[in-house]
């Protein structure tokens, strides 16, 4: 069975929806460094940008692969890798998605304190 399409189905999916995560979180980033000057949030916004962009990437990557491996180890039907392979690279994506941002208000706290 080819796993050509299914891998290139998973990876977009999974990479539009973990856009649409990362926007919601950097949106909320944004949020949350109401009162920061511009010294301290914008290295905490790019540092965020930087870890959702990996984030993406590796999730990315992730479901790219997984099909394929669903599919010649465990000798799944495509729809159905497919669809385990979205959930698993939005789920791991949009965790670290989550913590990008914690990470991003952490740098911008020190980053406040330090002067």
């Amino acid at each position: 069975m080819p796993t050509k399409t299914p891998s290139i189905i998973s990876m977009v999916v999974t990479v539009l929806l973990l856009l649409i995560t990362a926007t919601i979180g950097l949106f909320g980033l944004i949020i949350a460094l109401n009162g920061y000057n511009d010294r301290a949030g914008g290295p905490a916004l790019a540092v965020t940008f930087a870890c959702n962009g990996m984030a993406v990437l590796l999730a990315a990557i992730m479901a790219w692969k997984l099909p394929a491996w669903l599919v010649s180890k465990f000798n799944l039907n495509g729809a159905l890798a497919v669809v385990i392979s979205i959930l698993a690279g939005t789920t791991a994506g949009g965790i670290l998605s989550f913590i990008s941002v914690f990470v991003g208000i952490f740098i911008a706290d020190a980053i406040w304190n330090a002067r």
